[in-house]
């Protein structure tokens, strides 16, 4: 019986039930022997001792004018025997009372020995050590408080082994960039030309841009995950954010001889700006960086019609060589870069989308470029305006 409820209700059957069998037994014997019985003279000599401790004012003769004039104290009727009655009864109260307190308590301790050794247990427990409690042994009406917490360790270990993982992973991906810089440092100084200099210098900074994007990118993933971004929800134009956007990747588009278009209206969406504002620069990054050199890369936003229902909407094009169907879902994944493309991406951008479009209630489609060449990557956000003829 793990139950605290069954245990207190049993104790107080067993009082309750002692007592009865005490008083009926008492009465039984009352009635079969009569009143010469043995402990009914013990009783009322028991009372007869507890009345000779009170004091001789309690009791008077019937009828003085004492005991008119003292209306605080007890009738001249009351007899000594009488009062020596209710002492008794009172006295056997007070020890059933007290029996009854004494088992009520030992059931208490007794269902809550099993916490006691829990929390021992937990206490001695090393820093990282998130196995689940045992439940069994617990009364039941602590099970689901220790099961809750039970969970709450599961949700923790899982979370404290995705930092593991993305810690290791970072480090992995940080060391080929950082070797990289230091080979290109050394080529330098080695250069017995100023050509070859310059062409090394030029590898040297074009290593550091992604050394420094991939870190930019390992920031956002930590503050996202740990919902430093958040900065509320508010009213934000699209089209605006992306225009914003598109300017300050000029330089970058310059470098590849990519043309940056931006096509849509204005477009309002109830979001987190800075996230949103990390989810369009990743995107267009992306398209930057696997679209062909020479290519174009496309951004749109506005309003897609589904139904009856008016979504905001987020698409990008490039002309690259695309993504194979069969690996559009897992490019989503962190580290996860599509086939041939190690030396352009971190894995990290296209994570971020996802974490981002999750955050948002958001669903991503994917599918192939202009005339089916190149990727496409469409973000549909919750429907935010009805219906518009």
């Amino acid at each position: 019986m793990r139950s605290m409820q069954w245990r207190l209700l049993s104790m107080l059957c067993c009082v309750i039930a002692l007592a009865w069998c005490i008083s009926l037994s008492m009465s039984v014997t009352y009635l079969i022997v009569g009143p010469d019985i043995g402990w009914r003279v013990e009783l009322h000599a028991m009372g007869d001792a507890l009345a000779r401790h009170l004091p001789a004012a309690w009791f008077g003769s019937p009828g003085t004018a004492r005991d008119a004039a003292r209306p605080g104290l007890l009738p001249s009727r009351t007899q000594p025997a009488e009062i020596g009655a209710m002492l008794t009864a009172m006295l056997l109260n007070t020890v059933e009372l007290v029996v009854m307190g004494l088992l009520l308590w030992r059931a208490v301790v007794t269902a809550l020995r099993p916490l006691r050794s829990t929390s021992e247990s937990l206490s001695s427990r090393r820093a990282f050590d998130l196995s689940p409690v045992p439940v069994e042994a617990l009364p039941t009406e602590l099970q689901p408080l220790l099961q809750s917490f039970n969970a709450m360790l599961v949700r923790l270990d899982s979370a404290m082994q995705m930092e593991r993982q993305f810690i290791a992973d970072a480090a992995h991906e940080l060391r080929t960039p950082l070797a990289a810089l230091h080979l290109q440092a050394e080529v330098a100084l080695a250069a017995g030309t100023l050509q070859g200099k310059d062409q090394a210098l030029g590898k040297l900074i074009d290593v550091s841009l992604r050394t420094h994007r991939l870190a930019e990118q390992l920031l956002d993933t930590a503050r996202l995950e740990a919902g430093l971004h958040r900065c509320g929800r508010e009213p934000l134009d699209l089209l605006v954010v992306c225009r914003m956007i598109i300017d300050d990747f000029w330089i970058q588009a310059a470098r590849r001889d990519c043309r940056l278009d931006l096509d849509g209206s204005a477009c309002l969406l109830t979001c987190d700006p800075d996230e949103i504002g990390i989810l369009i620069r990743n995107l267009v990054d992306n398209a930057i960086r696997h679209g062909h050199v020479g290519g174009r890369v496309r951004l749109r936003c506005g309003y897609l019609r589904r139904g009856d229902l008016l979504h905001p909407m987020l698409e990008i094009e490039d002309d690259g060589p695309g993504v194979a169907a069969e690996e559009r879902q897992a490019i989503f994944t962190r580290f996860h870069r599509a086939g041939g493309a190690s030396g352009r991406g971190s894995g990290i951008g296209l994570s971020l989308v996802a974490a981002i479009a999750e955050n948002h209630e958001a669903t991503i489609e994917t599918g192939c470029g202009p005339g089916w060449k190149g990727f496409r990557l469409r973000v549909v956000f919750p429907s935010q305006l009805g219906g518009q003829g």
